[in-house]
């Protein structure tokens, strides 16, 4: 399937520009790569030799990017022209700060990462400008006999500050010697040791809705349904994959889009992307999380597959020039998708990698468009629940969710990853339901 063309209405000049990326995940690659196809000079850094972006990037560093005065330095030896961040709730700050002090662009403010990127924050800014979430019962370090009292079950226990799943845990009964555990287990997931518990509602159904804000208009770009199966009752549920288009479109748009919007503009947000994560129960759509970030979807590459809007350009073109227009989304923007795609989770089993097989069998399976592997040979998937035990995101394209489905089970079976004991990783859990054909 052919990517679609869109007129651009600009041409930014980044060659040699020096670009640095505060972290060096697998999802930083993409953004790395992109920067690099652009003609920029990459510099990537973290405090992980192998990190698996760092083999991308034009220089490599280690350096801890959660200490911003030594990111700041390295920025100043080297003279970079912009500062790039994503798929990290701390890098936000850190980047921030760095570009700050150099008068380098960037996509936020302190001010604004304050109201968006941990989860009282965001929920309390998510009540001031009328945008529905889920009831809470407690925010804080000291859970209390009578707090534990009030709890209506089920309840899930987050960390204020800590994106994806880890340190979440369903209680559906009380249960202390639980609640002790799920408190421990949050507040070890927090960096500032802060957890909240929330109403867990049942029956429910889970989207992302993606944002651009161009000039300070934001734009709905896609909104993903996310497939989950469930690991044990305690666990939160894990997206298998996300796909796109949402079947729930019609509803973000009849009772949370005007809401979003009126909240982005009233934080003066500029230039940025923009995730916010939905829970349907009963009709009703809450907003429960945000990433003031790109997010391990990677939508901008089905945006840019469907709408012929390369986010990813625009964002390296920012960081390194303050534009942010290169096409015109007011123009392109459009979450109604012609074709039907998918981001595969391609989840593992608990252990360390020791061989991988049929990856690149993979790669020449029909609907598969691209594959960024985000862990190698001798790293660990580990046995938390977590989106850490990702061993790639996997994006595909076709016209039918059925369609995409069986490509999912066939890249499950075909990709073998095995552990310290010779047992095959992989976790093949696609319901059988899902790959027969509608009646």
């Amino acid at each position: 399937m052919a990517y679609r063309e869109a007129e651009k209405q600009h041409v930014y000049d980044v060659k040699g520009k020096k670009l640095l990326f505060v972290g060096a995940s697998g999802h930083v690659a993409a953004a790395i790569q992109e920067a690099n196809r652009l003609g920029a000079e990459t510099y990537a850094i973290n405090y992980t030799p192998k990190a698996y972006g760092k083999r991308f990037a034009s220089v490599s560093a280690e350096v801890d990017t959660y200490v911003p005065a030594e990111v700041l330095q390295y920025a100043k030896e080297n003279a970079v022209d912009g500062v790039f961040t994503g798929w990290n709730e701390v890098n936000i700050f850190t980047a921030q700060q760095v570009a700050a002090a150099l008068d380098l662009p960037f996509y936020g403010t302190k001010e604004q990462a304050d109201r968006l990127v941990t989860k009282k924050a965001f929920k309390d800014t998510c009540r001031e400008f009328g945008v529905s979430v889920v009831p809470e019962y407690f925010c804080g370090r000291e859970l209390t006999d009578d707090v534990i009292a009030s709890f209506e079950y089920p309840v899930i226990f987050k960390p204020t500050d800590s994106g994806g799943t880890r340190g979440m845990t369903i209680l559906y009964e009380e249960n202390r010697e639980q609640v002790q555990q799920a408190y421990v287990k949050a507040t070890e997931a927090s960096i500032e040791k802060k957890i909240i518990v929330e109403k867990y509602l049942r029956d429910t159904k889970l989207i992302v809705m993606d944002f651009a804000v161009q000039n300070g208009e934001p734009y709905l770009v896609c909104v993903a349904d996310r497939i989950t199966v469930r690991e044990s009752e305690d666990r939160v549920p894990l997206g298998f994959c996300f796909m796109y288009p949402s079947v729930y479109i019609d509803m973000v748009e009849e009772q949370v889009l005007e809401d979003l919007k009126r909240l982005v503009r009233g934080l003066r947000i500029q230039n940025a992307i923009i995730s916010f994560e939905g829970m349907i129960s009963e009709n009703k759509l809450y907003v429960i999380e945000c990433q003031f970030r790109y997010g391990g979807t990677h939508m901008d590459r089905f945006v840019e597959k469907d709408t012929g809007v390369n986010l990813m350009q625009m964002s390296v073109e920012h960081a390194l020039t303050g534009k942010f227009d290169t096409w015109d989304l007011s123009r392109y923007a459009d979450p109604r998708f012609r074709h039907t795609y998918s981001c595969i989770n391609l989840q593992m089993r608990p252990g360390t990698i020791t061989e991988v097989r049929g990856l690149e069998e993979v790669r020449q399976l029909p609907n598969v468009d691209w594959v960024l592997q985000l862990k190698d040979i001798g790293d660990v998937a580990p046995d938390d629940g977590s989106t850490a035990r990702n061993f790639a995101k996997i994006g595909l394209s076709g016209e039918s969710r059925t369609e995409l489905y069986r490509v999912i089970d066939l890249v499950q079976h075909t990709l073998v990853i095995l552990d310290e004991n010779g047992s095959n990783m992989v976790i093949q859990n696609v319901p059988k339901e899902l790959t027969e054909d509608p009646s």
